[in-house]
């Protein structure tokens, strides 16, 4: 394997790792708000928090990004992107967009 891939698996081990980690920690400090920020259902959010030391070291040497950006639509990319609102507001919009985009995909899991 060359220099630059391993590197690069190394890199994404540890951010795996970070990503887990903060998981854990956003779960345990409020689950409610955790399972929200990091999009986890109910299920989903009760394993990752259950997860033992071992178990995550163990899924985090994946060679494979665990976490996954959300942001894949195009159209709410670039509006988030925009400075429509001075920066003052961007932050609340941000918020509210991504939200309606939570809501929308709850309802069509139901």
């Amino acid at each position: 394997m060359p220099v630059s891939d391993n590197s690069l698996l190394s890199d994404i081990q540890e951010v795996n790792l970070s990503y887990l980690l903060l998981a854990q920690r956003l779960l345990r400090e409020n689950f409610s708000a955790g399972m929200y920020r990091l999009g986890f259902d109910q299920d989903v959010a009760e394993t990752v928090l259950n997860l033992s030391p071992a178990q995550v070291l163990k899924l985090s040497a994946s060679n494979m990004l665990l976490c996954a950006f959300r942001l894949n639509d195009y159209e709410l990319l670039s509006t988030l992107t925009q400075d429509v609102l001075g920066g003052v507001l961007q932050q609340a919009h941000t918020t509210i967009l991504l939200s309606q985009r939570a809501i929308a995909a709850a309802d069509e899991s139901m």
